[in-house]
């Protein structure tokens, strides 16, 4: 009964509605919730601190365990992705992160906390973030893409947005326990049950594969390098992009930019408040940075189409580097949200690249797979943003070397970028040749 649902949707919408856009929305709302875990990780160090006496550094390797678990389970994730669909495993994580939050309220111990968050990090923001929902909307849209995948990454901004203030208000009147136990509700009713009862997992599921939507798409009729012919994309199998020197620079990329990405994000409030901003000034300037990014991202959608993901990789960390220059030398409140806007702006596309660039390259058959065993060593690498910033919080007392070395891991990872053209050469499209 709760299956034919999505049936009844899709047999009702006909031509005039494409299903891949519900798929679309279910992501979108999902990822309000699961995406807003670090941008609000960041208001808890303080509570913390100041109840239990924990360093940061130890608060903050809890992000650390969290990337490590979902290195861990990326690989065998992406073959269940492959395998069973994306449905079910939503609902089960999003379950696994609802009872983590409902813990968290709870914890009286150092490893009590650090091991919830690990389990939250690696379910909710790894498994259901950064790989079922991207690997839904790459199944999904070819020739829209770019739009599509900027559509829902909005959600993860519209979430901040959202979660900062509320998770502000709500540890300054009710406490930090009280709003974790929150957030599991909220993750029951953004990732649960849209999944559960919405998700399709394949377009073949609805006699869709043949939808326009999938074909793929060239500027002026005219193949790109290494591109797919048109009206095909590519398939590439694991074993056969793991082959590619693209595949390898991509990595390496990520790899480089992660760690400073994703430490700057769990350190801008605490570096704020250190900088003798209030708690008030620095929840504002962390929303408006997301609620610029709301914008940003979409817009983002049709500037990837027509520029493609490697140019658009190369602006985005260009644009990450000026970010946290700005925000190291802001000394204003005018300072702050000049920061906020402008790397708003240039953070936008973050990760919905992340997430298109493997299926643009290698196409969507077996992104599962590939998602899979690249995570691992981008999670582990951004693990370690957080745990370095506070190590070189506690050492130095401020966050100016992890700063400044975010800048410089920033800049390499451009490079690395620019000097990564798709494969020139298509691989073998049998079955047996893309699912290896």
């Amino acid at each position: 009964m709760v299956r034919s649902i999505n049936y009844w949707i899709a047999e009702r919408a006909g031509r005039r509605f494409y299903y891949g856009w519900m798929v679309a929305a279910v992501v979108l709302v999902s990822n309000l919730s699961v995406f807003s875990f670090n941008p609000t990780f960041g208001l808890f160090v303080t509570p913390l601190e100041q109840e239990f006496g924990w360093q940061r550094s130890v608060i903050a390797r809890s992000i650390t365990m969290g990337t490590v678990l979902g290195a861990v389970l990326a690989p065998g994730l992406g073959v269940l992705v492959d395998r069973i669909g994306t449905r079910l495993l939503m609902t089960g994580f999003g379950l696994v992160g609802a009872v983590s939050f409902v813990l968290l309220s709870q914890v009286q111990q150092v490893w009590q906390f650090n091991g919830l968050v690990a389990l939250l990090y690696a379910s909710l923001f790894v498994g259901v973030g950064q790989m079922m929902g991207s690997v839904n909307v790459s199944r999904w849209f070819v020739r829209r893409r770019g739009r599509a995948m900027g559509t829902v990454m909005m959600g993860a901004s519209l979430g901040a947005v959202v979660f900062i203030p509320l998770c502000t208000v709500l540890i300054g009147t009710v406490g930090w326990r009280a709003t974790y136990a929150a957030l599991g509700g909220v993750a029951v009713l953004l990732v649960c049950l849209p999944a559960y009862l919405l998700l399709v997992d394949r377009p073949e599921q609805l006699g869709l594969a043949q939808h326009e939507e999938l074909q793929s798409l060239t500027a002026a009729g005219a193949t790109r390098p290494g591109a797919a012919p048109a009206g095909v994309e590519a398939s590439w199998g694991l074993r056969q992009a793991a082959r590619t020197r693209a595949f390898w620079m991509l990595l390496g990329g990520f790899v480089l930019g992660a760690a400073a990405v994703q430490g700057y994000f769990v350190h801008a409030v605490p570096h704020m408040e250190a900088q003798g901003f209030s708690r008030a000034m620095a929840s504002a300037v962390w929303s408006a940075f997301f609620f610029t990014g709301v914008a940003a991202k979409f817009l983002w959608g049709f500037v990837i189409e027509r520029i493609g993901v490697r140019r658009a990789l190369v602006a985005l960390f260009a644009a990450e580097s000026l970010g946290i220059l700005l925000l190291l030398t802001a000394r204003s409140p005018a300072a702050l949200f000049l920061y906020a806007v402008i790397n708003g702006l240039g953070h936008g596309p973050y990760l919905q690249l992340q997430a298109m660039v493997w299926a643009e390259y290698f196409g969507s058959h077996s992104i599962g797979r590939i998602y899979g065993v690249v995570q691992p060593a981008i999670v582990v690498s951004g693990s370690l943003g957080p745990w370095l910033g506070g190590y070189l919080f506690d050492l130095y007392g401020s966050y100016t070397r992890f700063f400044e070395l975010g800048i410089v891991l920033c800049l390499l990872a451009m490079v690395v970028f620019f000097l990564a053209p798709p494969p020139r050469r298509q691989p073998l499209t049998g079955r047996k040749e893309a699912l290896a």
